[in-house]
C-alpha cells in the first residue's frame, strides 16, 4: 500500500482488522513497555489515496470470473443500536494480492485452543496483558496471601507460572519481557506486588535442541543463557503435549547417555501453571485453503501454504490466467533461488514479507504483462521505446491506455522509456535481501545479527545487541507517528515504571 502508485493503480485493501502492527514489539505491548496504539498505523491512514478499504474478512474467490466474496465485520456492537447481520458483498478484480499471512498452529495438543494465549494480533497483546495482570491480582487474595502453610504457598506460586511454548524470537522476547515486567513490579517499597517477588515463574518449552535456531550459534548458546541467569526455567526438546487451566503436560525427550542416541521413550512432566502462551508454529490462514481448491494440484506445498515462482504468482489450471493472482508473506512457499539447495524456502518472516510487497508493488505500477514469463512491459503497437542518447532530447508521447488480456491498463510512456533505459523491460524475479535478525532477551540485553545478504556486518548480544535491537526496531515503526509515540513509552517505562491497570 505504501509503494503503490495510487494514481495508477486501483487499489482496493479487505481485512477484517483496521489497522496495522509492528508485529515484533507484541511481546513488549503484551507486559506494559509500550502501549498498542504505539506501534499499530490504521489502514486508511497508511495510503490515504487508496481506493477504498472495506472492514471484513474474505471467505471464498472464483479465480475465473477474478470474484472474491467478502463477509463484512459486525459493526455498532458497542451501541445501543445493534447493526443486523451483516451483509456479503462480492468484489471483482483485475490482481488479487494475497497476503493473507498465518494463523497459530496449536489445533493437536489438546486443551491449547481452550486454555492459551496467543500472541499473533493486537487483540491477542491486549488479552495476555490483561491476564497476566488478573494472574498477580489472583496470587494477591486473601486465601493464599495470609495462609502459610506449603499448599497455600505452592498454590499462590502456581497462579504466577507462565509457560511459554516455542523457543522462536517471539517465546523468548515474551518470556525476556516477563522477566522485565517481574523485575519491575515487585520492587519492594515501588513495585506493585513486592509481595510475590519469590514467587513469579516463567517456563520456556521448546521442542528443538537449541533455543531461536535462525541465528548463529553462539548467539543461541548466549540466549540459552542469559534467559536462565535471569531464572527463566527452559526445557529444549520438548513439547508441549497437553494443556489445562491449571497445568500443562511436557513431553521430553531422552538420550542415551553413552551414546547420545534419542531413546524411544520420552519423559512425562505435568506441572501446574497459571497461564499458557502458544507461540510455538504456524499453519496457513483458511484463505488460502479456499485458494488452493480453485488451483493445480502443484500449488499446494506440504506444509499447506501455496507455491509461488520468482515473481510471486501461483501456478493456475488456465494459463490465461497467470498472474491475475499473487501471493505473499507468510502465505507463500517460494524457493530461495539457491542451486545447491533448490527446495530451501524463504522464511516466513515480515522481513521477506515487507520486500515482497514492495516487489510487488513495482511490478504492478510498471505495468508488467503478468501473463508471460518473465513479465514483460506492456507497450501500445504504436509507441516505439525512446532511448536516451547522449546530448540528446526525447520526445515522448502523451500518456494513453493498453489493452491487456481483459483491461484497459495506463500506460505512462516517460516510466517505459527509464524501465528500457536500465533494462528493466522485463520484470527481474524476486530476490530476498536478508538484513539479519533481532531478539530482545530481557533485563537491557538482545541478539542482534545484523547482515546484508551472506555478508555478515554485526553479531554481537547483550548491552551492545540491546542498543542495536532498539535502533532497528525504533527505525522499522510503521509511520513516524509511531517512532516518536514509541520512543516516549520507552522513557516512560524507564521512569515510572509499567502500567498495572486492567481497562
Amino acid at each position: 500500500m505504501k509503494v503503490a502508485d495510487s494514481q495508477k493503480l486501483r487499489i482496493i485493501v479487505v481485512s477484517p482488522t483496521n489497522h496495522f502492527v509492528f508485529t515484533p514489539m507484541l511481546a513488549s505491548a503484551s507486559v506494559g513497555t509500550v502501549e498498542y496504539r504505539s506501534m499499530t498505523e490504521a489502514v486508511r491512514a497508511a495510503n490515504p489515496m487508496i481506493h477504498d478499504y472495506i472492514e471484513g474478512k474474505a471467505t471464498s474467490l472464483d479465480v475465473n470470473t477474478k470474484t472474491v466474496t467478502v463477509q463484512l465485520n459486525n459493526l455498532l456492537t458497542t451501541t445501543t443500536k445493534q447493526e443486523e447481520l451483516p451483509p456479503t458483498i462480492d468484489i471483482p478484480y483485475d490482481h488479487l494480492v494475497v497476503s493473507v499471512g498465518s494463523r497459530v498452529d496449536d489445533k493437536n495438543v489438546p486443551g491449547a485452543r481452550e486454555y492459551a494465549l496467543r500472541l499473533k494480533t493486537t487483540d491477542d497483546a491486549r488479552a495476555l496483558r490483561t491476564a497476566v495482570g488478573e494472574c498477580f491480582e489472583y496470587a494477591s487474595r486473601p486465601d493464599v496471601s495470609r495462609e502459610t502453610t506449603p499448599e497455600a504457598q505452592a498454590e499462590k506460586t502456581r497462579r504466577i507460572t507462565f509457560l511459554i511454548a516455542g523457543g522462536g524470537p517471539t517465546g523468548v522476547e515474551l518470556a525476556g519481557e516477563l522477566c522485565d515486567l517481574f523485575s519491575d513490579i515487585t520492587r519492594p517499597h515501588k513495585g506493585s506486588y513486592p509481595k510475590l517477588a519469590n514467587n513469579t515463574r516463567v517456563i520456556l518449552a521448546h521442542g528443538g535442541p537449541q533455543l531461536v535456531p535462525q541465528f548463529e550459534e553462539p548467539l543461541r548458546e548466549q540466549a540459552l543463557q542469559s534467559l536462565r541467569n535471569k531464572g527463566v526455567q527452559v526445557f529444549l526438546n520438548t513439547r508441549v503435549t497437553e494443556v489445562t487451566d491449571k497445568s500443562a503436560t511436557l513431553s521430553i525427550k531422552q538420550f542415551d547417555q553413552d551414546t547420545g542416541r534419542v531413546l524411544q521413550d520420552r519423559q512425562e512432566l505435568t506441572i501446574p501453571v497459571g497461564l499458557t502462551v502458544w507461540c510455538a508454529g504456524t499453519a496457513p490462514a483458511e484463505f488460502c485453503q479456499k485458494l488452493l481448491q480453485q488451483l493445480p494440484e502443484e500449488a499446494r506445498n506440504p506444509d499447506g501454504r501455496i507455491k509461488v515462482d520468482p515473481w510471486m504468482r501461483p501456478p493456475m489450471k488456465d494459463p490465461s490466467l497467470l498472474g491475475s493472482v499473487l501471493v505473499l508473506g507468510d502465505a507463500a512457499a517460494q524457493a530461495k533461488g539457491d542451486v545447491e539447495h533448490p527446495d530451501w524456502l524463504l522464511p516466513s518472516t515480515a522481513q521477506v514479507a515487507g520486500q515482497q510487497g514492495a516487489y510487488v508493488a513495482r511490478n504492478l505500477c510498471r505495468n508488467y504483462n503478468l501473463t508471460t514469463t518473465p513479465p514483460a512491459l506492456m507497450v501500445p503497437d504504436e509507441y516505439t521505446p525512446s532511448m536516451m542518447l547522449s546530448g540528446g532530447i526525447m520526445e515522448l508521447p502523451q500518456p494513453s491506455t493498453v489493452k491487456s488480456t481483459d483491461n484497459d491498463v495506463f500506460y505512462d510512456p516517460a516510466l517505459s522509456n527509464w524501465l528500457y533505459f536500465r533494462g528493466l523491460e522485463k520484470a527481474p524475479p524476486f530476490t530476498f535481501l536478508n538484513l539479519g535478525m533481532l531478539a530482545y532477551l530481557g533485563g537491557g540485553e538482545a541478539l542482534s545479527q545484523v547482515q546484508v545478504g551472506d555478508t555478515p556486518v554485526v553479531s554481537e548480544a547483550g548491552s551492545v545487541g540491546f542498543f542495536l535491537w532498539r535502533s532497528v526496531y525504533l527505525v522499522k515503526q510503521v509511520a513516524t507517528r509511531n517512532r516518536v509515540l514509541v520512543t516516549f513509552d520507552w522513557f516512560k517505562s524507564a521512569l515510572f515504571g509499567r502500567d498495572t491497570t486492567r481497562l
